[in-house]
């Protein structure tokens, strides 16, 4: 008998044991600063894809009008070469592709979406961090947990490939969590560097050509 009612008041009292701060608020608030920090910065990411996109489209479109003016007024040194016609419809692809993959993958809404999920969890965590100092109950613990996984539920995640640059650029910036210094400072800068030139290099690329091919059409 006596056994039974220890065993019923240690059940009792361990629904109301503090949570280790150390062991699980601690890192609770370490996922939401990352996965806060990894969206701020996809977000801002999407928005300069959703800029080089529009304004690639619109370089490439006067390209072309630039081009068949040239056509019309004879006017360049090599404007009659058989590659006149190479050039346009090179440029005519690149046009179709940007503005199928701008139509694809809405990078303007997508990058709202993760802003408005960093702000969401940028709040949260500001109400999570006065408990880092003291104690906290399990419910309460319990209570920011769902609430961090119910946010998280209602927005679209990063693709594997989208995500990495992202996060390593927020672990960077959580030198209270990350200690990254000497050489894997710089190795996780180059990390980061490398994958926003992966994202990126097509735009310059390939207005670089239409340069090169409007130059080599007005002066040989």
């Amino acid at each position: 008998m006596v056994s039974s009612l220890l065993r019923i008041s240690c059940l009792i009292s361990s629904t109301n044991l503090p949570v280790n701060k150390e062991e699980d608020l601690k890192n609770l608030y370490k996922k939401m600063d990352a996965t806060s920090k990894t969206r701020f910065h996809a977000s801002r990411r999407l928005k300069l894809h959703a800029t080089c996109s529009t304004y690639s489209v619109v370089i490439i479109s006067l390209g072309l009008i630039l081009i068949a003016l040239m056509q019309a007024y004879t006017l360049g040194k090599n404007i009659n070469s058989n590659l006149v016609g190479l050039m346009q419809v090179f440029s005519s692809i690149a046009v179709l592709v940007y503005s199928l993959l701008i139509d694809k993958n809405n990078y303007s809404n997508l990058s709202e979406k993760m802003y408005s999920c960093a702000s969401e969890l940028g709040e949260l965590k500001q109400k999570l961090k006065p408990h880092l100092a003291r104690e906290v109950e399990l419910e309460k613990y319990e209570e920011f947990r769902k609430d961090y996984y119910q946010i998280l539920k209602l927005y679209e995640t990063h693709s594997s490939n989208d995500f990495r640059g992202d996060y390593f650029r927020a672990k960077l910036e959580m030198p209270e969590f990350y200690s990254i210094v000497g050489i894997d400072w710089w190795t996780m800068k180059f990390k980061v560097f490398f994958a926003d030139l992966i994202h990126l290099i097509s735009y310059p690329i390939v207005l670089f050509c239409l340069g090169w091919m409007i130059w080599w059409l007005w002066f040989g």
